[in-house]
């Protein structure tokens, strides 16, 4: 291993273009032994792309250079792809954000770690055993000799992230690069994968991080290199970038950071640029909005409108609370798993949500809150308890008697592009939202296309295109515009902005809220961030191990937890950096 002065990577002029057109431009990094250093930005900033040309993979086509490429005194600039192959793995490694697609789902944890080994090791079949055990404790998998013989999908989110960890340190590499390590995973995972990537640093290790969560940068980068539009506009200590920021741009991103932003309050400084979006929604009081999301009649207004300040939101908390639109009382969920013992997902569960609130639903992964999702929606149903619909009942009845209230109830999920047809344009995806699978006069169903766009910020010509060809915010819009089409009037939101760079996750935050208030929507939101939580609720309820353990105001359990899993939840949270600026 490298000396804490030693220069790891060295990196000078690192240009990179697809086509023509540029992705990358001028970068110069030097991260030392020990060292890590965090680059941040919004999605398409370049970061992705530059720690890809590290390693030899910028992709098809893509024309890279570069006036040096260092690591520990070995120039890397123009390897051929077999020497690249020598680099990776034994020297550089590589941690990718979704360890469900970057592990084989076909091959035990063992055989992952053990082709790292085979290929960049002389070690026998016996030492490489030995190895992959060791490996595994040092992630800090329990019972590593079951573990090793275990697939990805018998593993939980936060097991399958250690074992993507154990195969890129397998060779002691000198640079590790982490993209986006902990996406998706709840707070006390979260916590202790950060204490991991820390220890490999204690060892030596240089380390890259690359992440859209300044919470994370900011606990665990020693400086910070803030990217957009292909270049590096500030790079420094990590406290003087994220405490006091020198450029515009990086206040931008810290102040998008929902947590400590009262319920009610504005992320996003502005809307989108005006070639990408169409007019935001207006902030019309629900009961003084004649029409609804699909209808004919729907018109957009102003952003500004859609603004509620904090005062109003307070006289409007201390109003009567309305007669629940949804109610869960006493459900409970089992299943069997693999080896055909008997779990339980949801146990007891009981909560109501009200018209026009947002009900939070946080927990671990295995908590138990997607499968609640599930009850509530009608798509599995109940062992035990029941879900009743505007005080009618809803679980328990035969699919044909819930259908012609189905409408009443929609979802926006984490991942939209996987419930999208990659057949149907954006127009065609909201049309048969729209439709039902009725037939609907063209001109009409153009029309309330296009406000349906309007009304998630998007333009009436997205309708041309293909999902495919959207970036994530782009795809949650229509996401969002989907679930809204039916003119639903409660709404769950399951991880809807966990996948979203800050500023994106910002705008769609307060897409939602303009949307709540313009229709006086009902959110049950699920998510495992809970700076987004308490931004987005007025009640939360907290799962654990299938059973609500403390719910009440959302100011209220933030301040003064009651449970001691709850106080738990938020001592392992990691806190966003508070900026001067």
């Amino acid at each position: 291993m490298n000396s804490k002065n030693d220069a790891v990577l060295r990196l000078e002029n690192l240009n990179v273009a697809f086509g023509g057109e540029p992705a990358v431009r001028g970068v110069s990094l030097e991260i030392r032994a020990g060292e890590c250093l965090a680059l941040v930005g919004e999605s398409g900033s370049g970061k992705s792309v530059t720690a890809r040309a590290l390693i030899g993979l910028a992709g098809a086509g893509a024309k890279v250079s570069t006036d040096r490429l260092e690591l520990s005194g070995r120039n890397l600039a123009g390897l051929s792809q077999r020497a690249w192959q020598q680099v990776r793995g034994s020297r550089i490694g590589f941690i990718l954000q979704d360890a469900l697609v970057s592990l084989d789902p076909l091959r035990t944890i063992g055989r992952e770690i053990d082709d790292a080994l085979r290929l960049g090791s002389k070690d026998s079949r016996r030492d490489r055993a030995r190895r992959i055990l060791s490996l595994l404790e040092d992630v800090g998998l329990d019972n590593p000799a079951q573990r090793a013989g275990q697939r990805s999908g018998e593993l939980s989110g936060g097991m399958r992230q250690r074992a993507l960890i154990a195969s890129a340190i397998a060779l002691d590499p000198e640079l590790i690069i982490a993209d986006e390590p902990t996406t998706a995973l709840d707070a006390t995972v979260q916590a202790q994968i950060l204490d991991l990537l820390a220890a490999l640093r204690e060892k030596g290790s240089a380390m890259l991080l690359i992440s859209h969560d300044l919470a994370v940068v900011e606990s665990v980068a020693d400086r910070v290199a803030v990217m957009t539009e292909g270049r590096i506009v500030e790079l420094g200590p990590a406290a003087q970038v994220l405490g006091s920021p020198r450029h515009e741009y990086t206040r931008k991103l810290l102040r998008a950071v929902p947590a400590d932003h009262p319920r009610g309050t504005r992320l996003s400084a502005s809307p989108e640029p005006a070639d990408q979006t169409a007019s935001h929604v207006s902030g019309r009081a629900a009961a003084g909005a004649a029409e609804t999301p699909g209808g004919s009649g729907a018109s957009a207004g102003p952003a500004a409108a859609g603004q509620l300040t904090v005062a109003a939101r307070m006289q409007a908390d201390k109003a009567p609370a309305a007669a629940p639109v949804l109610q869960a009382a006493g459900l409970a969920k089992s299943f069997r798993t693999p080896d055909k013992k008997p779990f339980t997902a949801v146990d007891s569960v009981s909560f109501e949500l009200a018209a026009g609130e947002t009900l939070g639903l946080v927990g671990e992964s295995g908590s138990g809150k997607t499968t609640a999702a599930r009850l509530v929606l009608g798509l599995a149903e109940p062992d035990g308890g029941e879900v009743r619909l505007f005080g009618q009942p809803w679980s328990g009845l035969p699919e044909r008697e819930r259908r012609s209230r189905r409408a009443l109830i929609g979802a926006v999920y984490q991942d939209p592009l996987s419930s999208f047809d990659p057949r149907l344009t954006v127009g065609q995806l909201l049309a048969d939202a729209l439709s039902g699978g009725r037939s609907l006069n063209p001109k009409a169903q153009a029309a309330d296309t296009a406000r349906l766009l309007d009304l998630v910020g998007l333009s009436a010509r997205f309708a041309a295109r293909g999902t495919r060809t959207l970036s994530g915010g782009q795809r949650q819009r229509v996401a969002i515009a989907r679930a809204l089409a039916p003119k639903p009037r409660i709404i769950i939101c399951d991880e809807p902005a966990s996948a979203l760079d800050v500023s994106v996750q910002a705008q769609i935050l307060d897409l939602l809220d303009d949307l709540q208030r313009e229709f006086g929507l009902s959110y049950l939101f699920i998510s495992h961030d809970l700076g987004v939580v308490r931004h987005m609720s007025d009640r939360v309820a907290v799962m654990q191990r299938g059973r609500i353990v403390e719910q009440g105001p959302a100011e209220h359990l933030f301040s003064s937890p009651q449970h001691a899993y709850t106080q738990r939840l938020l001592a392992a949270t990691v806190h966003p950096p508070r900026t001067g600026s």
